[in-house]
């Protein structure tokens, strides 16, 4: 099973569901406005089963009316993964009601915008009692806190996402060593980070020593459509498939799906 673990879906209905953009984040969502339906027609053309709806935060912020609502229409191809405000007093509760009403199966953990990286502890322990995800979205200059953060949380299954968008220029660089250390910690190696190894080799051998440093059953695969649109999104399914060719035929499959059933296992039904 081929499993995206990162997309982004906009609504057509811009009425039901305004756009909240987030300032700076540029016009990909005005762009290539893809909605669930005509996500779901391409992964059929590109050979892909099932996908998880990541919360656009540059085109909705923090209301996840429609990513909760795409997926719900479409239970067993798609899952959610709701952004939330950790530090708002109402974090808990609002997690529950996205969980027990919307059907939303993991949290991402927005951590671009220079706000600090407080401990989320209630919420934590609310996803550990829910067992869902978390993906965090953060820049490699904080990896290195956000695990010390994490290690004293719940074991709590983590993504992050684009691998922290850390620098691939001379190899997989050591900064990844401490996700090995790490047993609930994943990495998305997402066209962004396909990208990047193939700027500097051979994306193949770059994907098989990303899977030996950091564990083969810890690397997930994520196409980040439509966000990222400068292609179709059939070549995007054919680069992770070109990029996992090296890898041994678990490590392989692991890449392209099973892991992401582990963390997602509502889409293995």
């Amino acid at each position: 099973m081929h499993v995206d673990t990162h997309t982004h879906v906009v609504a057509g209905d811009q009425t039901r569901y305004p756009l909240d953009p987030r300032p700076g984040a540029g016009q990909w969502f005005r762009e290539v406005p893809v909605s669930v339906e005509e996500l779901l027609a391409l992964m059929d053309e590109a050979r892909v089963d099932r996908a998880v709806l990541v919360q656009a935060v540059s085109a909705y912020q923090h209301d996840n009316r429609y990513v909760a609502d795409a997926a719900a229409a479409h239970p067993g191809r798609c899952t959610s993964v709701a952004c939330l405000d950790l530090g708002a007093p109402n974090a808990v509760d609002e997690l529950r009601r996205l969980a027990g009403e919307h059907g939303v199966r993991g949290v991402r953990w927005w951590a671009l915008d220079g706000q600090p990286l407080v401990e989320p502890r209630p919420v934590w322990d609310e996803l550990a009692r829910l067992g869902l995800p978390v993906v965090v979205t953060l820049f490699a200059d904080r990896l290195e806190e956000l695990l010390t953060i994490v290690s004293s949380l719940p074991p709590v299954p983590v993504a992050l996402d684009h691998c922290a968008f850390v620098d691939f220029s001379a190899g997989v660089p050591d900064s990844l060593d401490a996700v090995a250390e790490h047993p609930t910690v994943h990495c998305k190696a997402s066209t962004i980070v396909l990208d990047r190894l193939a700027e500097h080799g051979d994306v193949r051998d770059g994907l098989s020593e990303l899977a030996a440093r950091i564990g083969s059953d810890r690397i997930l695969w994520g196409s980040d459509f439509s966000q990222t649109h400068d292609r179709p999104y059939a070549e995007l399914a054919e680069l992770a498939r070109h990029a996992a060719s090296r890898l041994d035929e678990d490590a392989r499959d692991g890449f392209l799906g099973a892991n992401a059933l582990r963390l997602w296992p509502e889409l293995a039904r």
